[in-house]
Order: structure tokens, then sequence, then C-alpha cells
């Protein structure tokens, strides 16, 4: 489930930074309803609706539960940005040597694509990509342990 949208903000200028980091719909950043979350340049309706999914798969009953399920939503969020940041470094940089790799292997699979794309990167890059791997399965092993323990708090105490 991916549910952040490209966007074409990658490597933003300091003023598409500024315009974007002004408060809007009480702050993306700043104010009392942003959430650490979010980046100036991701979709804040996404974020909300991932939230409220959360929400209402777990039915949180109070304020530690509600935590629960806001931390829950955190970390599904985080987890599926380094998934799509995984998937742009690859695919960048298998757009980089299409033509090599072809030459090389003429009518080249997709997987032979990626794989070259792979050992083509320098090792500051491959490094960030598995530093990303990592991170993402931080997150989603977050997740789990968010959801048992909230699954514990719900049984111990119900409504």
């Amino acid at each position: 489930m991916y549910i952040t949208e490209p966007t074409d903000c990658a490597f933003p200028d300091i003023d598409l930074l500024t315009r974007h980091t002004e408060v809007e719909e009480d702050g993306i950043l700043t104010g009392p309803k942003a959430t650490g979350a979010l980046t100036f340049c991701e979709r804040k309706s996404y974020y909300k609706k991932l939230r409220a999914a959360v929400h209402e798969q777990y039915k949180p009953a109070n304020v530690y539960q509600h935590i629960l399920a806001d931390r829950m939503a955190d970390c599904i969020w985080r987890a599926e940005r380094y998934a799509f940041f995984e998937a742009a470094a690859l695919n960048l940089q298998i757009q980089r040597q299409w033509d090599k790799t072809n030459e090389l292997v003429p009518k080249a699979s997709s997987g032979v694509h990626a794989l070259q794309g792979w050992l083509t990167m320098d090792p500051a890059q491959r490094k960030s990509l598995m530093e990303a791997l990592k991170l993402e399965e931080r997150y989603w092993r977050r997740h789990r342990t968010l959801a048992a323990e909230l699954r514990l708090v719900q049984r111990l105490y119900p409504n």
C-alpha cells in the first residue's frame, strides 16, 4: 500500500522550501495540529486518511490508546516513505544505466536492469539505500510492537 504520491520537490530550492513551510492549514511543520511525520512536500490529506484508517481499525478508547494508534500511523507513514525512497533511487540509477545495460545485454529483463543499476551505484549511494532499507524494517518492527501493545491494552482495559 503506497500512499505517498510522487512529488516534484526531491531537491527543493530555498524558495520552494520557504513557500511550503509557511503556515498552511494550521501549519504542516508548526502549529497545534501539526505532525512530526510529514515533510514539507508530502500530502497531509494522505497522512490524515492513513491515520483515520488506523483509528478505524483499532478504535482507540482513551488517550493512551489514541497515542499508540497515532504512533502506529507514523510508523506506517515512515516505512512507506523509505520504501518510496528505495524505489525512486533505484529507478533513477536504472534510467541512467538503461542504454549501457541494453548494450551489454540486448533486450535485458527488468531484473538485469535493476542489478546493473545497483552495481553501478557508487558506494555512498549503495550505503544510503541500505540504510533506508534498515530504517524501513525498523519502522515496520516498531509498528508491530505498537499494534501488539495496543491490542493488549484494549484487552486489559476494555471500554
